[in-house]
């Protein structure tokens, strides 16, 4: 069994279980950070969500603005024309 599904399996069972998650990682001796990594990791997995950005296409701009969205569902409306900026930003993330 690998180290994701051993993981998987006491996130699985955490799930299910009354103990709160520090309880929880007391009682099967994990270190809570490395616990809520996983179940970060699961979460995103369950939803189909990603952790990045997506692959875009081609889009007309009718009013010379961008919008930039990112993952986590901040958005920003900038004139397509600051190259420099929209670089930095994407950068940021």
């Amino acid at each position: 069994m690998s180290k994701e599904q051993k993981m998987f399996a006491l996130i699985e069972e955490f799930e299910v279980s009354p103990l709160n998650g520090r309880d929880f990682c007391k009682d099967k001796g994990l270190v809570p950070s490395t616990f809520y990594y996983w179940k970060k990791k699961k979460d995103r997995i369950d939803t189909g969500s990603s952790a990045g950005f997506v692959t875009i296409g081609p889009n007309p701009v009718t009013d010379g603005n961008l919008e930039l969205i990112y993952p986590n569902g901040i958005r920003l409306r900038l004139e397509a024309s600051q190259f420099a900026l929209i670089g930095k930003l994407l950068r940021l993330y």
